[in-house]
């Protein structure tokens, strides 16, 4: 079973905040939590607390057992970008970016839970397969 966490348009650039993504994914619950916890970054602290959510989520709302948890998927993705002007010199102007992220965190106290969902979309594409299929033949028939 899969439970998921997110948090919305924290001021923090997507580039900066993958740096962070790329070393918990995949890691059991409390091996992320020791390294949210030891790294210096912003977007640490913000995971840190989206994966605390994350955990009281699965663990009060789904029953799932929290010491078999871990981070299925973790995203960080581009948010809206705010655009702001600094004014140079000789009347001229600068554009600041000031870059917004969005963190999605599932987690699942299933290991096959990867495979489960690799044979469903096979299984979804060779149905399709099936389907359009059919369809030829019934439209050669007529």
């Amino acid at each position: 079973m899969k439970t998921t966490a997110i948090v919305r348009s924290v001021h923090v650039s997507s580039r900066k905040a993958k740096l962070v993504v790329d070393l918990i994914r995949g890691k059991k619950v409390a091996e992320a939590l020791r390294i949210l916890e030891t790294t210096n970054k912003k977007s640490a602290i913000i995971l840190k607390k989206l994966l605390d959510s994350a955990i009281a989520n699965a663990t009060n709302n789904h029953s799932m057992n929290g010491q078999l948890l871990y981070v299925y998927e973790v995203f960080a993705n581009e948010g809206p970008t705010m655009k702001r002007v600094m004014q140079r010199a000789k009347g001229s102007a600068d554009t600041i970016f000031k870059r917004t992220t969005h963190f999605k965190i599932t987690l699942s106290d299933d290991v096959n839970e990867r495979e489960k969902d690799l044979q469903l979309i096979k299984d979804r594409i060779k149905n399709r397969a099936l389907g359009n299929k059919k369809n030829r033949e019934t439209e050669g028939a007529k």
